[in-house]
Parts: C-alpha cells; structure tokens; sequence
C-alpha cells in the first residue's frame, strides 16, 4: 500500500463517505444523555467517554451528554448493579425529570455479565426492573453505542 498525501485524501474522502448523517428530532431539540457506572470493569462507561472526543458527532446528531441526572432524558446504565451502586442507580432516577428513559449498555448492565455470580453483585438491570433498551456489547464500541442511540431515537423512544 502506498503512503503520502493521496493516500490520506482518500481515507479521508472515505471517511466522510461514511460518516453518520445528523438526525432529526421527533419531540425536537437535544437529547441529553447521563451515564452512570454501577460496577464492574468500566470499559463501557469508557467507551461513552470516548463518545465525547472521538470524530463521530455526538451533539451534531442530537445528543448531548450531560453531567447530572437531574439534567438528563435518558440514563445509560453501564455495569453490574452492586450493593453499594444500588442506592445510586435509584437516586439517579428519581433525579430525573419527567419523560425519562432507562439503557442498559453493556453486557454487565443487563445481566451482570461476568460479574452475576459475585456476592457483592445484584446482577444487572433485569434483575431490578423491565429492561426495554440494551445496547450489547462487553464493551460495545463508541460507534455501536452512537448508532444504537440513533436507532433509539428513530424509534421513537424518549
């Protein structure tokens, strides 16, 4: 393969080729996301952190990540539900305002993942209420995360 400028062109011409498109809002205006991180090896909440510095475009397409619950439309769960995160996962959603939505991403946050069998573990979301969204994943990748949230919001989910 050859390297140099033309190279770089076409990755980049590439890259835009495939880069997602914005999405229009059905109730209009952002969707504020808020993560919270119950327990467990943190690789999803690091691919959300990720979503933040990465080229795809998180706020161009709708999303906002916000840094209180009582701020947020939708909470992204990630990890197992420990003992000690329950009261928080709880917390956090009664910060919440109305309309508000619940994600399980990752593998850990729906069922506990590897950690379900530990004794400081609940397990995931499933084990505490009806999950209706899940991102999968051990961890999902910023852009499966983006393109799942997409799918949400053309669904209609709020």
């Amino acid at each position: 393969m050859s390297s140099g400028p033309s190279t770089l062109l076409f990755a980049f011409m590439d890259a835009q080729r495939w880069r997602p498109r914005p999405v229009p809002r059905k109730r209009g205006g952002m969707i504020r996301l808020y993560a919270l991180e119950t327990g467990s090896c943190e690789g999803c909440a690091m691919e959300i952190a990720a979503l933040n510095g990465s080229t795809i475009p998180l706020e161009g397409s709708g999303f906002q990540l916000v840094s209180g619950p009582e701020e947020a439309d939708w909470l992204l769960v990630t990890g197992a539900v420990t003992r000690s995160s329950a009261s928080d996962l709880f917390e956090a959603w009664q910060a919440m305002p109305a309309g508000k939505s619940m994600v399980a991403v990752g593998a850990c946050a729906l069922d506990g993942g590897p950690f379900q069998a530990d004794y400081a573990t609940l397990g995931g979301l499933e084990k505490i209420s009806r999950v209706y969204r899940t991102i999968p994943g051990c961890p999902p990748s910023p852009r499966d995360i983006f393109q799942a949230l997409v799918a949400l919001a053309d669904e209609g989910f709020s």
